[in-house]
Formats: structure tokens, C-alpha cells, sequence
């Protein structure tokens, strides 16, 4: 979970408004709702965002080591990179090689009997080179017949059965009954999509890709329907999925 959705969650659990953990902080609402929602560019720095963390963690009963660190962590400045200390270059002293002066006398004597010994080998190879060249013009070719392949019959493709694409976004609505609930509505990732006090006979309706995770106050005063499934339970948190059904988070 991001740190605003556990901020969001640390309130809920000790059952308090934005109103009344901006009274117990002394933090304007707009801020409070803003870092709820992972926005914490408002707060003035990462100095001032640090203490709005440790004073809310303080008032909802949690633990502000983690969340500090996952702050730390996300927020870090890189550091600049440190410059060479040194950066002479020891020369020392270079010798010179000269090239070596071929020695033109034993080259010439080598190619004399490379000569030489090519000579010999074709005074007495050339009878045997000019037989086996005879040979083999009057030798004939076998005549090399190939098969024709016969041509296999094409399978007939069966057909295709049209599947239906499993749905992937979910359609939420919230029909408020009796007095309403204080209802909070986020997407998979954790982002709030809403959050507020559903009178009687108003309804909220959010679509997102994927589950909706939902927090309700009285889920008695509530007509939940999912991508047009109207789905009847009691718990106080579920997981709304895109195939219209709705489940207990884990």
C-alpha cells in the first residue's frame, strides 16, 4: 500500500472524519485529503511533509517508523557525484624501437628453392594429372532421376468457436437508503476515486479497470450493483471484480 492509503486507513480504523483528525492536527483539511491521496508537493518540502506524517501517525495510533521510511525512500535526493582526486599521469621514459633490417640475402635464397621444389613436384606429377583429367571426360553421368512427391491433402480447419472477452473494468453504484453511510471508494492501485457522506437517496457511481476496494459505514443504508449486478452484503470493507460479483478482502 501506498502512504497515503495507509494514512487513509489508520484514520478509518480509529473511526475519525478529516474534519476531526484536522482538528486533533491542526492541518488544513485540503492538506490532509491531499496526502491521503500520495500528494505531498502541497506540504511545503519534505521537511514540513516528515512532521505532518509523525503528527497524523501520532493522533490515529500508528506506527510513523515505516511510513517515514517508504517517504525517505520515494523523496531521496541523489547526492552529487564526487570529482577525482587525482588526476596526474605519471610518464615514464619511453624507448624507441627501431625496425629490424630485413635480410635481403636469406629471402632470396628461399624463394630459389621454393622455385626449385615447385618445379619438381610438377615434372613429376604432370603425366599422372593429365590421365586422371582424361578420365574423367570420358567417363559419362549417370542419369539421376527424382521422384515427384505427391501432393497431401489440405485439412479442413475446423471452425472456430467465438468466445466472449472476459470483462475488465468494473462498473460500481451506491444507492444510499435510510440515513446514508459514510462511504470511500479507491481502485486497485489505491487511489481514491471518492470518498464522502451519501445522503438518503443519493447514488455514487465510479468505473475503474479492475477490482474497487470499498469502505462503508452502514452497509445496511446501502444498494450496492456491480456492472448492473445488484449484490446484497453486510461487510464493512469488500473487492468489487469485473465479472459483477463482490468479495471479502484478505
Amino acid at each position: 500500500m501506498s502512504i497515503g492509503s495507509e494514512l487513509t486507513a489508520a484514520r478509518e480504523r480509529v473511526d475519525m472524519t478529516i474534519e476531526q483528525l484536522s482538528a486533533a492536527t491542526r492541518i488544513r483539511t485540503g492538506l490532509l485529503v491531499a496526502m491521503e491521496a500520495d500528494d505531498f508537493s502541497r506540504c511545503g518540502g519534505n521537511f514540513y511533509a516528515r512532521g505532518h506524517i509523525r503528527s497524523i501517525a501520532r493522533v490515529v495510533k500508528a506506527d510513523p517508523a515505516p511510513l517515514l521510511a517508504t517517504f525517505d525512500a520515494e523523496h531521496a535526493v541523489d547526492e552529487d557525484k564526487s570529482r577525482r582526486d587525482e588526476r596526474a599521469v605519471v610518464k615514464g621514459p619511453t624507448s624507441t624501437l627501431r625496425p629490424a633490417r630485413p635480410r635481403w640475402g636469406l629471402v632470396l635464397g628461399a624463394i630459389l628453392v621454393a622455385l626449385m621444389g615447385w618445379g619438381m613436384v610438377r615434372l613429376f606429377t604432370l603425366p599422372s594429372d593429365i590421365e586422371a583429367t582424361a578420365s574423367k571426360t570420358t567417363s559419362s553421368t549417370p542419369a539421376v532421376t527424382t521422384p515427384v512427391p505427391k501432393a497431401t491433402p489440405k485439412p479442413t480447419p475446423k471452425p472456430t468457436k467465438h468466445i466472449s472477452p472476459k470483462p475488465t473494468r468494473t462498473k460500481l453504484s451506491l444507492t444510499a437508503l435510510g440515513d446514508g453511510s459514510y462511504v470511500t471508494i479507491r481502485n486497485k492501485n489505491g487511489k481514491r476515486l471518492f470518498q464522502g457522506l451519501l445522503g438518503p437517496g443519493s447514488t455514487q457511481t465510479v468505473t475503474a479497470t479492475g477490482d474497487i476496494r470499498v469502505t462503508v459505514g452502514v452497509p445496511a443504508n446501502l444498494v450496492v450493483t456491480i456492472n448492473n449486478k445488484r449484490q446484497t452484503t453486510e461487510l464493512y470493507r469488500f473487492i468489487a471484480h469485473p465479472n459483477g460479483t463482490l468479495t471479502k478482502p484478505d
